[in-house]
C-alpha cells in the first residue's frame, strides 16, 4: 500500500465539538497508524484552547476573523490555498459540504492538480432549502475526483449531485481512555432516557418533549437526559415548564465526549427524534455503552439499527411514543437490543474504516483519467 501525504480540511474540527469533528480526529489518527503523514487544516475558534498539534498529528490553524458562525474572512480561504499549494500534499481529504473552508479546498485541489476526495457527512433532507442546497453541492462536487458518503442515505443523495465516483464508508466509533475524572449522573431509581444531539431545528429534540407527558401519564418514573446545547436549548426548555414536564428533564449543556460516554452508561434507553440523521456517531456511543436504542427510520441510522432486531426504528412521533413504552416496560428487550447491536460494532472500527479510506485513495491517485500536471 502507498503511502500518502494527507490533508484533512474542514472548518469543523475542535475544540468544536460534534460529529464531524470525532470523525476527523479519528481518521486522522486511524490513518497515521497505518502509516500516512496527516495534516489537518482548520480555523481558530475565539475564546477557545486551538491546539496545534492532537496525538501526534500536526494541525494547521488558518488565521481569519470569525464573521459567523459558518464564515471566516476572505484571507483565511487564500492562505489555505498556499499552505495546499506549497505542502506537497497527495490527498485533499475535505470534509462537510456544509464546511466553506472543505469546498473551496476542493477547488485549490483542481487548480494545483492535488487529487481531492469530499466525505459528505450531511443530509439536506426536507429543509425548504434543500434544492438551493443540492445545486451548490453540484459546484462543489464538479471538483472532487471522489465522495465518500457516510451512509446509504447519504451515498443517494450524494449521486444527486456528483458526477464522479461515490463511495459508502461509515463513520465508526472507538473509546480511547481519558484523565478526566468520570461524571455520574444521580438517577434516583429512574429510568433514564437519553437523547444526544445539538439542539437545532432538524434534530428535533422538542419532538421528546412533546412526546413525553402521555409517557409520564403511564411511566412517571422517567427522567430524560438531553445532552448537548445548540441555538433552541432555550426554547426547548420553556416548552418542558408549558407541558408541566420540566422535573422530569435535566439539559446537560454542551460537555466533552468523554462525559457523554458517562452519561450514556448511565441511560436505559437513547432516543433520536432526527428524521435527517446522516450517519449517527451517538448511535453508536450509545450502542458501546449498553443501552438499547430508538431512533427514526429512513436516515442514516438505518444503516445501523436494525428494526426489532438491534434496536426499534420508527416512522411516525407516535411511534416514536410507542416504542419508548415498550422498552420502558420491558428491561429484558432492552437488554437483547443492546446486546444484539454490541455484536455489531466491529463493523465501525476505525482501522477498518481507514483502509476502505485509503482505497479510494489509491483510485483517484491511479486513475486514468485524473490530470496530474
Amino acid at each position: 500500500m502507498e503511502r500518502y501525504r494527507v490533508a484533512l480540511v474542514s472548518d469543523w474540527y475542535y475544540p468544536k465539538i460534534g460529529g464531524i469533528e470525532y470523525s476527523i480526529d479519528s481518521l486522522a489518527s486511524a490513518l497515521k497508524e497505518l502509516g500516512h503523514e496527516v495534516h489537518i487544516i482548520t480555523r481558530r475558534y475565539s475564546g477557545r484552547d486551538n491546539c496545534n498539534s492532537r496525538n501526534g498529528i500536526k494541525v494547521i490553524r488558518v488565521k481569519g476573523r470569525e464573521l459567523d458562525t459558518r464564515f471566516i474572512s476572505p484571507s483565511a480561504y487564500w492562505e489555505t490555498f498556499k499552505i495546499l499549494k506549497s505542502g506537497n500534499y497527495d490527498i485533499i481529504h475535505a470534509h462537510g459540504l456544509d464546511s466553506p473552508l472543505a469546498s473551496f479546498s476542493l477547488i485549490a485541489g483542481r487548480k494545483f492538480g492535488i487529487p481531492s476526495v469530499m466525505t459528505n457527512h450531511s443530509l439536506a433532507g426536507r429543509r425548504r432549502m434543500r434544492p438551493l442546497l443540492l445545486l451548490a453541492g453540484r459546484f462543489f462536487l464538479r471538483y472532487a475526483d471522489a465522495v465518500i458518503a457516510v451512509s446509504s442515505a447519504v451515498e443517494k443523495e450524494s449521486k444527486i449531485m456528483a458526477p464522479g465516483k461515490v463511495y459508502q464508508i461509515p463513520n465508526g466509533i472507538g473509546i480511547e481512555k481519558h484523565d478526566r475524572e468520570k461524571t455520574e449522573f444521580k438517577k434516583d431509581g429512574k429510568i433514564v432516557i437519553a437523547t444526544v444531539a445539538r439542539m437545532t431545528p432538524k434534530k428535533r429534540v422538542i419532538d421528546i418533549v412533546d412526546i413525553a407527558p402521555e409517557i409520564l401519564i403511564k411511566h412517571s418514573n422517567i427522567t430524560f437526559l438531553i445532552i448537548g446545547d445548540g441555538p433552541l436549548k432555550k426554547k426547548i426548555e420553556k416548552r418542558t415548564r408549558e407541558l408541566g414536564v420540566a422535573e422530569n428533564f435535566h439539559f446537560t449543556g454542551e460537555v466533552h465526549r468523554e462525559e457523554v460516554l458517562n452519561l450514556l452508561e448511565s441511560s436505559e434507553i437513547f432516543a433520536l427524534p432526527s428524521e435527517d440523521e446522516a450517519f449517527g456517531i451517538s448511535i453508536l456511543e450509545a450502542i458501546s455503552k449498553g443501552v438499547a436504542v430508538v431512533a427514526r427510520n429512513n436516515s442514516g441510522v438505518s444503516d445501523i439499527i436494525s428494526h426489532k432486531k438491534t434496536g426499534l426504528l420508527a416512522d411516525s412521533k407516535a411511534e416514536m411514543k410507542m416504542y419508548i413504552e415498550k422498552l420502558v416496560e420491558n428491561p429484558e428487550l432492552r437488554q437483547k437490543y443492546a446486546t444484539s447491536a454490541n455484536e455489531e460494532l466491529y463493523k465501525y472500527n476505525w482501522i477498518k474504516i481507514a483502509k476502505k479510506t485509503e482505497e479510494v485513495y489509491m483510485g483517484v491517485t491511479n486513475a486514468e483519467d485524473f490530470n496530474h500536471s
